[in-house]
């Protein structure tokens, strides 16, 4: 978990977690949620919510996701990670994210390397559900994670770490 580099230049640094169980967490830090799917070969679920109310589209907690039971046994397989536009580090993930609008559901594979799904506003329990059955059976593989286009993108990425042989 230490010594990895952070998505850019440790700007993500203080984490908040709240969990009952390792699979049962949700980090509200992208940087620790990250490094522990990262570190456990686990894909990642990110979702980045807007202030309450400031948004067409309601936020998506996971709280209410996991009320779902059929949803709260796949989520199990991910580290998932609920992050807060509105705080200073919320800020910097959706600017390295650049979600053209929120709330936005992402979904990276195991190795942090490449977005499978990404969905902007609402996403129904089943559709979710579906994509992440999909993607941790291996069947999905959409875009990549390559954050090189953004232009005041600073620090590493996953690509990047990948060249470098982290």
């Amino acid at each position: 978990m230490f010594g990895s580099l952070i998505l850019t230049a440790g700007l993500f640094a203080g984490v908040d977690t709240a969990a009952e169980s390792a699979n049962l967490a949700t980090f509200t830090s992208y940087t620790q949620a990250w490094q522990t799917a990262r570190d456990e070969s686990r894909p990642m679920l990110v979702v980045l919510n807007p202030a309450d109310g400031k948004a067409a589209a309601k936020p998506v907690h996971v709280g209410d996701l996991r009320k779902d039971a059929g949803l709260t046994k796949v989520l199990d397989n991910y580290v998932v990670a609920e992050v807060d536009t509105t705080t200073e580090h919320g800020k910097k993930v959706l600017e390295v994210f650049g979600s053209p609008k929120l709330p936005r559901v992402v979904v990276i594979d195991d190795h942090q390397e490449k977005q499978l799904f990404a969905i902007s506003g609402q996403v129904s329990n089943t559709k979710l559900k579906g994509v992440l059955e999909k993607v941790k059976a291996g069947v999905t593989s959409t875009t990549s994670l390559n954050l090189d286009f953004l232009p005041k993108a600073k620090g590493d990425c996953p690509m990047c770490r990948a060249r470098m042989g982290f």
